[in-house]
């Protein structure tokens, strides 16, 4: 990630499914202009591609359906969401790379090209479902940023579950994230 430096929080391995709620309710990452929805899975989220290919079947920017994650380009802003696949005839035709995908073809994100500079982007990202229980651990081991009220406020009925980040412990770790201004790199690591 761009330049980040990551408050790394120790906790207890029971706290672990809790985190599922921070993945679905909305966080940040960084990556770089001209970065595929694929080079994201994979260089930002740690996604191997077979399992990009096999579990990662629904995808969302900007609330459209993405099929083609080799040629749609993430930007600076942009709100991405993950999944994996959803139930119903809905969550069929919503599917990434579907026979039925023609049915939403006016709202998919078409094909684009890439933006000729390099740049730093920060973008808003939530993972869903089992897609959040299957690779949440790992995600924030990679890291991730969140508002740092959204995350004092998350933390506060889990303090006593916070082995120990920045020398700080249960709630004297949530009143030190609360003075913090915008938006905090944290990992996250599971003992």
């Amino acid at each position: 990630m761009n330049n980040v430096s990551f408050l790394t929080i120790q906790m207890m391995s029971r706290a672990a499914s809790g985190w599922n709620f921070l993945l679905q309710k909305g966080f940040f990452l960084q990556g770089t202009s001209r970065m595929s929805v694929r080079n994201l899975l994979h260089d930002v989220l740690g996604y191997e591609d077979n399992f990009i290919e096999q579990t990662v079947r629904t995808i969302f920017r900007n609330n459209r359906p993405v099929d083609d994650i080799d040629n749609v380009f993430i930007k600076d802003g942009d709100r991405l969401a993950l999944g994996g696949a959803m139930p119903g005839i809905v969550g069929i035709v919503m599917g990434r790379d579907n026979p039925y995908k023609s049915f939403r073809s006016d709202i998919s994100v078409q094909k684009e090209v890439k933006a000729r500079n390099i740049e730093p982007i920060t973008i808003s990202m939530k993972i869903f479902s089992t897609l959040a229980v299957e690779t949440g651990i790992d995600v924030l081991g990679r890291g991730i940023l969140v508002e740092s009220l959204t995350l004092a406020d998350f933390l506060e009925e889990k303090s006593d579950l916070i082995i120990e980040a920045d020398g700080k412990k249960g709630k004297e770790l949530v009143e030190y994230i609360r003075t913090m201004k915008d938006k905090i790199g944290i990992r996250v690591i599971f003992e």
